[in-house]
C-alpha cells in the first residue's frame, strides 16, 4: 500500500516547520499512515509513479495546481480522497482539475456533518469523520503559567461581532501580522502577539491558563466536531471558555463533555469572561481537572478514528 498526502504550497522548501494547523495535521496522519507528505514543489518524489492512494489536503492558500495535476496523471490508478476540515473548505482547484481532466472520482472525508456538493459529479462517496482527532496527544508536563487568556485565529468574517466583542484590552490575540488590520477596523483593542509557536513540547500556548473558544455564525446551525484548538488547549494544559452561542456544539458532543459540562464555562461577554477569570485564578488547578476528565477517552477515540479512516481508504 502507498499512499500520497498531497498539498503543495508554491515556494515551499523541503523541511519547512509549519504552524498553520492544516499542515501540522498532515504531517501527524503522514506519519499515522506511513505515507509521504509532499509539500513543496521541488520535491523528487513528484516524479514518483506506483502510488495507490492520494489524499488531497485541506485546500492550502497558494496552492500550486500544475505539479500536482502531473503527480495525479502519472498515477492515473491511484484512488483519489479529499480532507474537508470546515465549512468555508468548498473549492479546491488541484483536485478540480484533477478531476475534469482525467475524468475520475473522489471520496470526501469531512469534519462537519453536511452534505458536500462541490464538484458533486465527482464525487463516488462521502464521511464525516472527527479529523481533529489528528492533534489530540498527552498533556504536556504543566508548567508556570506567565498569562490568563489567549484567542488566537485568522481573520474570520463569519465570526466578527464575537471577535468585537471579546477581543479587548487583557485578552491576548495571536494571528499572522497581516490579519491584524481587519480586526483593528471592526474595533478590537487586544493584547496583540506573534503568531503561536508550536514547537513540540514547547509550544507557547503552554504559557497561558485560559484559551477562549469562539466559532463562525454558521457553525452554530451546522454540527462541526470541536475545533483543533479544543485538542491543542488540552495538551497545553489550558481551561478553556465557550462563548454561550456554541452551545449547539457542546449539546452535540461526545458523552463525556455533554454530560458533564459545566455551565461555568460557558460566557456571553468580556465583562463576564474576566470574571471568570477572577474567579478560575483563585484555583486554576481544580478548573484544569475538571477539563481534563473530559477528555479521557480521546486516546481511544484517536484510535477509533484511524482506524476508520484507514478502512475508508482500503475499501
Amino acid at each position: 500500500m502507498c499512499i500520497a498526502l498531497l498539498d503543495i504550497k508554491r515556494a515551499t522548501k523541503i523541511g519547512s516547520k509549519f504552524s498553520a494547523v492544516n499542515m501540522r495535521n498532515m504531517q501527524i496522519l503522514a506519519k499515522e499512515l506511513n505515507a509521504d507528505f509532499i509539500y513543496s514543489e521541488f520535491d523528487k518524489r513528484l516524479k514518483n509513479k506506483g502510488y495507490n492512494f492520494i489524499i488531497y489536503g485541506f485546500a492550502s492558500v497558494n496552492a500550486e495546481i500544475e505539479k500536482q495535476f502531473n503527480f495525479v496523471n502519472n498515477n492515473k490508478e491511484a484512488k483519489l480522497f479529499r480532507l474537508v476540515g470546515e465549512y468555508e473548505q468548498t473549492g479546491h482547484s488541484p483536485l478540480y482539475y484533477a478531476l475534469t481532466r482525467l475524468n475520475k472520482k473522489h471520496h470526501v472525508i469531512i469534519n462537519v456533518d453536511k452534505i458536500f456538493n462541490s464538484y458533486k459529479k465527482y464525487i463516488s462517496g462521502q464521511t464525516v469523520l472527527n479529523l481533529n482527532l489528528l492533534i489530540s496527544k498527552p498533556s504536556n508536563e504543566l508548567t508556570q503559567k506567565k498569562y490568563d487568556c489567549i484567542y488566537y485565529s485568522r481573520w474570520r468574517p463569519n465570526r466578527a461581532k464575537y471577535l468585537k466583542e471579546y477581543l479587548k484590552e487583557d485578552i491576548y490575540f495571536s494571528s499572522d501580522a497581516k490579519n491584524f488590520k481587519q480586526h483593528k477596523h471592526i474595533g478590537c483593542n487586544p493584547k496583540w502577539i506573534k503568531k503561536l509557536s508550536w514547537e513540540e513540547k514547547r509550544e507557547t500556548l503552554n504559557q497561558f491558563r485560559y484559551s477562549l473558544y469562539l466559532e463562525d455564525e454558521y457553525t452554530h446551525k451546522v454540527y462541526n466536531h470541536l475545533a483543533n484548538r479544543w485538542y491543542e488547549s488540552g495538551f497545553c494544559n489550558n481551561v478553556v471558555f465557550f462563548d454561550i452561542n456554541c452551545k449547539n456544539t457542546i449539546d452535540h458532543e461526545r458523552t463525556e463533555i455533554r454530560e458533564h459540562f459545566d455551565k461555568f464555562y460557558y460566557v456571553s461577554s468580556y465583562s463576564e469572561l474576566q470574571e471568570k477569570i477572577k474567579e478560575c485564578n483563585k484555583n486554576f488547578e481544580k478548573h484544569l481537572a475538571i477539563q481534563k476528565t473530559w477528555r479521557l477517552s480521546e486516546p481511544f477515540l484517536r484510535e477509533e478514528m484511524l482506524k476508520e479512516f484507514k478502512s475508508i481508504i482500503l475499501s
